[in-house]
């Protein structure tokens, strides 16, 4: 993909390699476990900057689903994490990283190989091979790598193995190419006895991520801002859901904030890096519905946000193929009401819901059904007083789909499809904070 040089408002964006030195190439992985979503996360990330005094997580599970930047109150903390990601993946994609010099990096990967099957020496050399080579291309770089959380979700047989890799690497470690941080007796213990995972380890809840954040908060170099916040919700829309709300009730409450908030959409784009004016947040949840969206937007409770950019709707059909766009449009309106309710100073943007590509397996009569809705959106603007985008029609090709160029898998977006949606964002002075809502009007016209 070609470089790009995006323009915001207040901030820009240069696209460019950092340094000339190389090394003979590393092949690329002969295994994914979802080879979309690592193409989705992995060409968005080529096309993002690393600078010298960033601190850089890469790796895993646990990497990409943290909101690491919040975690420390700091926007120079990067997430390059990719779900599913293996020693092999990093690897893979470790040289981008390292050659743009980042202050520091951190690795956390090894658990995927073991559930995988990749043999203990493998692993442990993929690791030692991760940090040769960010030390041949950044030598000023600090390393560190987070070891295997021996958690349920592995068997006793790879708990063995992930035990000796870790032991292992703990060794090599003391030889100085980096430092081992031992994040394991920091989580196995309270994901066993369901304090930071309610699904045996696979996703960390609040208070997981903030053993997690407290346990590199010396390394990171600031303190961990985290703390759980739990309450249940009478909706239970997915593991996944429940573990991200959790998280995102732990992070620190501010006011005056842009949020971002709807499902993967949402969820998958890095929106503070796209926009790094140092104030937008991602409360998006992957999987979410137009319910899940309203039965959590008392998060929000007292921080008085400036503006929401609202995308959903996606999942409720995802979810029921039979649901009408009347049925979807009623439960939009039941959140939009309550949100001028409860938010009435605070800006809402209301955007469409995108368009499939015929790759999806959820294609079949979801673009007809989306195009109601949008219809409705648009036209109930005025009567609920918010500004209503139309994102679809930017991603779409001439049959109304959504095009190739701008998606991996047909439903969530490429880098080409985030950068589109982010340049209609940054018109005007939508991405600007502490305007007066009345001023709202000049998006009607």
């Amino acid at each position: 993909m070609k470089k790009i040089l995006f323009v915001f408002a207040l901030a820009a964006v240069v696209l460019t390699g950092c340094n000339k030195k190389s090394l003979p190439p590393v092949a690329e992985p002969s295994w994914y476990t979802n080879t979309t979503y690592f193409a989705e996360k992995n060409g968005l990330y080529s096309e993002l900057p690393v600078y010298p005094k960033n601190i850089v997580m890469v790796g895993d599970d646990y990497i990409d689903r943290g909101l690491w930047n919040e975690f420390y109150g700091d926007t120079t903390v990067k997430n390059r994490g990719i779900t599913y990601d293996a020693t092999d993946h990093v690897l893979y994609r470790i040289d981008r990283i390292a050659k743009q010099k980042p202050g520091k990096i951190f690795v956390s990967a090894g658990l995927n190989d073991l559930l995988h099957g990749t043999a203990v020496d493998t692993i442990v050399a993929n690791v030692k091979h991760i940090f040769t080579r960010v030390s041949k291309l950044s030598p000023e770089t600090k390393c560190y790598y987070m070891n295997i959380v021996l958690s349920p979700v592995l068997n006793e047989e790879q708990k063995a193995a992930g035990a000796k890799v870790n032991e292992a690497i703990h060794e090599y470690a003391k030889g100085g190419a980096f430092e081992c941080i031992d994040v394991n007796a920091a989580l196995q213990q309270g994901i066993e006895d369901g304090r930071f995972s309610w699904d045996g380890g696979k996703l960390l809840n609040g208070a997981g991520y903030s053993a997690l954040a407290k346990a590199i908060e010396r390394q990171i170099g600031k303190p961990a801002l985290n703390l759980p916040d739990d309450r249940e919700y009478p909706l239970e829309v997915s593991d996944y859901y429940k573990h991200r709300v959790s998280m995102l009730r732990s992070l620190p409450k501010e006011k005056g904030r842009i949020v971002m908030l709807g499902n993967s959409l949402t969820n998958n784009a890095p929106w503070p890096e796209l926009f790094p004016l140092g104030y937008i947040v991602n409360r998006g949840i992957s999987g979410d519905v137009v319910d899940g969206v309203h039965q959590r937007i008392d998060m929000f409770e007292g921080t008085k946000p400036d503006k929401f950019f609202l995308m959903t709707g996606t999942n409720d059909f995802v979810n029921d193929p039979e649901v009408s766009a009347l049925k979807v449009w009623e439960r939009f309106e039941s959140l939009i009401k309550d949100i001028r309710e409860q938010y009435p100073t605070t800006w809402l943007y209301v955007q469409s819901i995108l368009p499939m590509n015929p790759k999806s397996p959820y294609y079949a009569g979801f673009n007809e059904k989306a195009a109601e809705v949008n219809k409705l959106l648009d036209a109930g603007k005025e009567r609920y007083s918010y500004v209503y985008l139309d994102i679809a029609s930017l991603v779409s090709d001439g049959n109304g789909d959504l095009k190739d160029e701008c998606t991996c898998d047909g439903i969530h977006l490429s880098a080409t499809g985030y950068f589109i949606w982010s340049a209609e964002l940054a018109k005007g002075l939508r991405m600007m904070q502490n305007l007066d809502p009345t001023e709202m009007l000049f998006e009607k016209n």
